[in-house]
């Protein structure tokens, strides 16, 4: 079977990261994993085929997700972003348009969804 990725997903909820891989990979998406944005800014660095990151805002740190998203972009990072919190108002209201949201909790399909119609999109 194809893979399909490599989905960088980022989230301090060892739980949720393992559950939001386990959906991926299932779904044939190849993952790699960060637990905080630094972590991630490494994955990246050493993974450019990276084709998105799938990251929580609220993570430990000097860096949240939607500065990691904003730094990406800083840098010149084209790679596709789907942002996702619990706290749905404040994130959205924070993110605006620089990458799309997913509100937590979220299912297996609006995951899939979110991920695949993301994959869909051109690079910043």
């Amino acid at each position: 079977m194809a893979t399909k990725g490599p989905v960088l997903v980022v989230e301090d909820d060892r739980n949720v990261l393992d559950i939001t891989s386990f959906v991926l990979e299932t779904a044939g998406y190849d993952v790699l994993t960060a637990m905080n944005a630094r972590e991630a800014l490494v994955e990246l660095g050493l993974h450019r085929e990276i084709l998105l990151v799938l990251t929580d805002v609220n993570m430990p740190g000097d860096m949240d997700g939607i500065e990691l998203v904003r730094e990406l972009r800083r840098l010149g990072n084209p790679v596709r972003c789907v942002v996702v919190s619990g706290d749905a108002f404040h994130a959205a209201d924070r993110l605006g348009d620089l990458a799309p949201f997913l509100p937590k909790p979220y299912d297996r399909r609006s995951l899939l969804k979110a991920v695949e119609d993301a994959m869909r999109t051109t690079h910043h």
